[in-house]
């Protein structure tokens, strides 16, 4: 009797003790070491020490290059399993896993965590994506990457090459070498718009100079109002801010094909038609002073007939710069900010975006 209650207890004490190590392989999202915060230069946590060393050192040296090279930080956890009564399922874990830890920039969220669950009846590898990697890394894209190239190695227990072409694959879909890609159109939908919107401004900048040069020639005194003559002057505001990049190209082939900014005129005494341009630059034949406008005298030529004409055209008196020669508003410029990279994530947030495969 003494004995089968001495085995009773023992077995009890093992059942217990199975059940303590069963729930302490159990991880909830505060339980995963964090390896940023111990070294900026270690992405895997694998507390258990599933993968080998060589995987893993070679797993860290690529994310660092993902990170560095492309903008992608990338977080991988090892884990056997997660306490399911806290957690809905391996994915809702990475989420709040994620957001946690905060992967990726805070500005750009481009971070992206796999989750790996290693134990028997509840194998699982999770992609977690920030708001601006699940952009590149679509749901579709982590769904093919798991099924098609991780999964055949995850099966037979090699997690460690699972993971590692899982991360290749993943910078090939950012290099936009990835067999899962399709071609893309020369131009996105996007693309096209700011194709209109460009070629749209420029077409209406050549119209709107146009139509301005056209009503100096046919006005009633043709020679003054193409001496005040400005190009683009007043709607080129409008012109400048509706369309941006097409106000700057139109300047800029101004600038080098040296056309001419005003108009050109017809002829009264041969009547050729846009023959007569500006001879010289203008001339200062009164200066103008406070209260009192000036004159500047311009000189007209015929190209045609060598007939020149001459026409006085007031300005306005213009107060000249200063320079404060006070001391300078200058700022050292000394920056507070480390320029270390380590030692945490950026504090980027996933909605997420992502996909998860059981196997």
């Amino acid at each position: 009797m003494k004995t089968s209650i001495v085995k009773f207890i023992g077995v009890v004490l093992l059942l217990l003790m199975v059940t303590g190590l069963q729930a302490q392989n159990r991880y909830r999202v505060e339980d995963v070491p964090n390896v940023q915060l111990q070294d900026y230069t270690r992405y895997v946590s694998d507390p258990e020490n599933v993968l080998d060393i060589g995987d893993v050192l070679l797993l860290d040296e690529r994310l660092a290059w993902l990170r560095d090279s492309l903008a992608l930080e990338t977080a991988i956890v090892v884990l056997p399993a997660i306490d399911t009564g806290q957690y809905g399922s391996a994915k809702e874990f990475a989420t709040e896993l994620f957001n946690r830890w905060g992967i990726g920039d805070k500005e750009i969220h481009n971070g992206l965590l796999i989750l790996l669950l290693t134990a028997d009846g509840e194998r699982e590898i999770v992609f977690e994506t920030g708001y601006g990697t699940e952009k590149v890394l679509t749901d579709g894209y982590c769904k093919l990457i798991q099924t098609q190239k991780m999964v055949p190695f995850l099966k037979e227990g090699a997690y460690g090459e699972g993971l590692i072409v899982g991360v290749e694959e993943v910078e090939k879909i950012f290099n936009g070498t990835s067999e899962f890609q399709v071609k893309k159109p020369l131009l996105s939908p996007g693309g096209k718009l700011t194709l209109i919107w460009l070629v749209g401004g420029l077409i209406i900048i050549f119209i709107v100079e146009w139509v301005r040069k056209k009503r100096i020639v046919g006005s009633d005194d043709p020679f003054v109002n193409a001496a005040k003559y400005q190009s683009l002057s007043g709607i080129g505001c409008v012109m400048a801010t509706l369309f941006f990049p097409s106000y700057f190209l139109y300047m800029l082939y101004k600038a080098i094909a040296k056309k001419e900014d005003m108009p050109r005129l017809n002829c009264e005494k041969c009547g050729a038609k846009g023959k007569v341009v500006l001879k010289y630059k203008p001339q200062v034949e009164q200066k103008a002073i406070p209260g009192q406008d000036g004159l500047k005298r311009y000189h007209f030529i015929c190209k045609a007939c060598n007939h020149g004409y001459k026409v006085l055209v007031p300005y306005k008196y213009e107060a000249p710069q200063t320079s404060s020669g006070g001391g300078s508003s200058y700022s050292s410029g000394r920056s507070s900010s480390s320029s270390s990279r380590g030692g945490s994530w950026g504090g980027g947030r996933s909605g997420g975006g992502g996909a998860s495969t059981k196997f």
